[in-house]
């Protein structure tokens, strides 16, 4: 483990993390705008866009990889 993931793990700073490689895969407007879309079809009863899959699994790999990391 490097002195920069102790320092994350330290400060509790894990989602801090999660969400900077995130970032580098989608810019914050495109994920709103994931999100804006998937809310707008779970209200009105359409199915979940498959942008959001894609996008939520993506997600999901990096908060594994990030914690891994930091175990």
């Amino acid at each position: 483990m490097t002195n920069e993931e102790r320092l994350i793990k330290a400060n509790h700073l894990e989602g801090m993390k999660i969400d900077e490689k995130i970032r580098k895969e989608r810019p914050y407007n495109e994920e709103i705008a994931i999100l804006r879309k998937t809310l707008h079809a779970v209200i009105h009863g359409e199915p979940i866009p498959e942008e959001f899959e894609q996008y939520n699994a993506e997600a999901e790999a990096v908060k594994a990889e990030v914690k891994a990391r930091l175990t």
